[in-house]
């Protein structure tokens, strides 16, 4: 987490540096939004056959594409520019984890997992973009990150509640 979030202290940095962190941080919010389309369109199709979860998983891709624009539009509003490094690996990690997952009975319940897991990495992450955007005054990327972060927990909320009728259905 450390690594995803930046490293070293912020205790006494100057507001500037703080400033820089809050980029660094967007930028990893950025990657794993970019992350998270390609592992979204694939679990939608692993869902073909359970319309209820198809459904749900193309809802959440177009969120999550609308987090990655409005986490740019954060990053460029404080003069920052997204990272195209961060945003090709993360591409590319989610295009690799949803190229290397077979196709079987228990597909969708391992979804489910998977993107539960994804949903409380992103959830955390925003937390700490909201706590240091709130420190550094900048109202717009803590409310925009705050309205992301509610999406987010919804989606983990809705995978919690559904993973049960998940695998009744699966297995």
């Amino acid at each position: 987490m450390a690594r995803l979030l930046g490293t070293g202290s912020s205790r006494g940095s100057s507001s500037r540096s703080r400033r820089e962190r809050l980029i660094t941080w967007l930028n990893d919010a950025y990657a794993m939004e970019l992350a998270q389309i390609p592992v979204l369109e694939n679990h939608a199709k692993d869902a073909k056959d359970l319309p209820w979860v198809r459904s749900k998983n193309l809802e959440h891709l177009e969120q999550t594409r609308r987090h990655a624009e409005m986490v740019k539009g954060c990053i460029e509003r404080l003069d920052g520019s997204p990272s195209a490094g961060k945003a090709a690996v993360g591409r590319l990690t989610g295009a690799m984890n949803s190229v290397v997952s077979e196709p079987f009975d228990d597909e969708v319940v391992k979804n489910f997992l998977s993107d539960h897991a994804a949903e409380n990495l992103e959830i955390a992450s925003y937390r700490a973009i909201i706590a240091l955007a709130r420190e550094l005054g900048d109202r717009e990327t803590m409310l925009l990150c705050e309205e992301i972060l509610w999406e987010e927990e919804a989606m983990a909320a809705w995978l919690k509640e559904h993973l049960p009728q998940a695998v009744r259905q699966t297995v």
